[in-house]
């Protein structure tokens, strides 16, 4: 084992709500920071260097919102870093604490997650032209009708229904309600789903994700140090991945389809290489995947290799996903239920760690011991995989 392998000794994550109007963003840091350092057990004192997420800054209404919150994770006197990369920043940051660790420059890392998309009028407009301006323009795509085209064509080419995506958003739902920091706590049925506001053919309201305000915070350390706690999540492998800016690329390459995103297999595979994962759905206890629409989640089973090509739907429709399922997917309820998104890819990462750790709560998987947390960013364009495990072999 060496010295530097990288272990998450605590997870801290805020409630999530549409608007925490009762703190400012410095505040929220300080809430998932202070979590994060109680649960692992460490001080403030003990951090050699801090990670600090936080997507396109147009999203906090704030220039560099490190800055703003430098003193609020203790970053006075300690080397930062930011990471950004869109949706994926969370998740992209998680991975670059442990590298940290792993290269031996520093032995204990603390990584922090922002959103604060309430405060800033601008948001949606990132949302409305995250399409190429030039070459796409004329398709009028924006997130929601770009997720919508994803959708329309795992109807035409993959067989998806209406019933395999509601059940996805009841699953989220259900496990939800097991989560106390999930922003959205609704019971709801496959029929509630079905006749919910129709936003983009052919998704409703209850196949997306909301607009969330929130933090979380992880605590990492060397194997070295890790020694001495009793409970830790090893970062077992890792991947990152880009594709390409323009969807039309990628349509025209005849290895995948826009609705399966072939990045996302990029990332997954890198991370499973390094952890030495040759099956996935069979040695995976259980998935945090980075996923805001219902329709998503089923193509992503194919590109994490949960499923074969085009059969993410059997999955569904095998019960699989559910907790206590074969390959249980969101216990937490995923980023459906709770989306800060500069923070959502390090809530996947922390919930994974968790898992392993069993110290997930009322949403624990019995017996998890390998986790895989993903992320996702721009228009399926950036991914990051993260293998999380409860042993290092």
């Amino acid at each position: 084992m060496s010295k530097n392998a990288a272990a998450v000794l605590g997870f801290g994550q805020t409630k999530y709500k549409t608007t925490r109007t009762d703190v400012s963003g410095p505040e929220l840091v300080f809430e998932a920071v202070s979590a994060a350092l109680a649960d692992s057990g460490m001080d403030i004192k003990d951090i050699d260097a801090v990670v600090f997420a936080s997507a396109p800054e147009v999203f906090e209404g704030v220039y560099e919102p490190d800055r703003w919150c430098s003193e609020a994770f203790g970053g006075a006197g300690k080397p930062v870093v930011r990471v950004h990369t869109g949706g994926a920043t969370g998740g992209s940051a998680g991975i670059a604490g442990a590298r940290l660790i792993e290269s031996g420059l520093y032995d204990t890392v603390l990584v922090v997650g922002l959103q604060r998309t309430s405060e800033t009028a601008d948001a949606q407009a990132v949302f409305t032209t995250i399409f190429d301006p030039i070459y796409e323009q004329d398709v009028q795509l924006n997130v929601i009708t770009g997720i919508a085209l994803v959708a329309s064509r795992q109807m035409k080419y993959f067989g998806l229904t209406e019933d395999h995506m509601a059940w996805v958003s009841k699953k989220n739902f259900d496990n939800a309600l097991l989560n106390p920091y999930a922003h959205l706590h609704k019971k709801i049925t496959i029929e509630d789903v079905k006749a919910s506001r129709q936003i983009a053919w052919p998704l409703r309201l209850l196949h997306t994700c909301p607009r969330s305000d929130g933090a979380a915070a992880v605590v990492m350390t060397s194997a070295e140090k890790a020694a001495r706690h009793k409970s830790v999540a090893w970062v077992r492998g890792a991947g990152h991945a880009t594709d390409t800016y323009r969807i039309g690329d990628r349509i025209k390459d005849e290895t995948s389809d826009l609705a399966i995103p072939r990045a996302l297999t990029w990332a997954c595979d890198d991370a499973y290489r390094e952890a030495g994962i040759t099956d996935p759905l069979n040695q995976l206890d259980v998935v945090e995947v980075y996923a805001p629409f219902s329709n998503l989640e089923i193509g992503y089973y194919e590109s994490m290799r949960l499923a074969p090509s085009g059969r993410g739907i059997e999955l569904v429709e095998q019960e699989a996903t559910l907790i206590g399922g074969k390959i249980p997917v969101c216990p937490s309820g995923g980023c459906m239920t709770a989306n800060p998104i500069g923070a959502t890819g390090l809530v996947r990462f922390g919930e994974a760690a968790l898992q392993v750790m069993g110290r997930a709560g009322d949403h624990q998987v019995d017996g998890a011991k390998l986790a895989l947390a993903t992320a996702c960013g721009g228009i399926d364009q950036f991914y990051t995989a993260a293998i999380l495990a409860s042993g290092l072999e």
